[in-house]
């Protein structure tokens, strides 16, 4: 999400989800975000080189690839389609615990 707009090394990936009001990132295993990185590297969605101009310790700077734009297109209609289907199935179960309460 955040690489769709920036370049970013892990670190910083990793303060952005701990922030984010989105969903609750407090406990992230900083490993398995650095695990997830390699994984999305390695399928196409990033790529990453090494910076080692801006700090004194070398940093790799991940970022999205075309294929991973439009991973995260899929994704975000995924995620619509799924909220659709639950609000249905909601409104089926509220409806039918209403009838029920009415026999």
């Amino acid at each position: 999400m955040y690489l769709n707009t920036e370049s970013l090394h892990g670190f910083s990936i990793l303060q952005k989800l701990k922030e984010s009001d989105i969903l609750d990132y407090s406990g992230i295993d900083p490993t398995g975000l650095y695990r997830t990185l390699k994984k999305m590297e390695t399928s196409g969605i990033l790529t990453s080189e090494w910076d080692t101009e801006q700090s004194a310790q070398p940093r790799r700077i991940y970022s999205i690839t075309p294929e991973g734009k439009t991973c995260l297109s899929y994704w975000e209609q995924t995620l619509i389609e799924y909220a659709d289907t639950i609000s249905t199935l909601s409104k089926a179960v509220s409806e039918h615990v209403k009838q029920q309460a009415v026999l």
